[in-house]
């Protein structure tokens, strides 16, 4: 049985191999593949360059739950509006079914 491999198999694979951490057979397979793929083999290249020109961020622990706690907070509050939301329609349901209730006279 012969499989296709594809492009966006051997991107898959791709930085697993850069790292180390694919199997004997994965590398070999990306090997074998870009060796064919001169043209995909380049683009891959100049990726890898692109994302290595991106300065990368390290945040001290401090910072780091920092942004944390924020992201909770805010969270804490979108959860406080949407439930008060939710309550207040309810609320208004409940008024007009009991002034619909009151009218027909029962």
């Amino acid at each position: 049985m012969k499989l296709d491999v594809t492009r966006n198999v051997i991107s898959d694979l791709y930085p697993l191999c850069r790292a180390g951490e694919a199997s004997r057979d994965s590398q070999s397979l990306v090997d074998r593949f870009l060796a064919e793929d001169k043209k995909y083999a380049m683009k891959l290249k100049q990726s890898e360059q692109m994302t290595q020109s991106i300065p990368s961020i390290q945040l001290s622990p401090s910072a780091e739950r920092e942004l944390l706690d924020d992201a909770r907070e805010r969270a804490r509050i979108k959860l406080i509006l949407i439930g008060g939301s939710i309550a207040l329609v309810g609320l208004l349901t409940l008024v007009a079914m009991g002034m619909l209730f009151f009218r027909s006279g029962f």
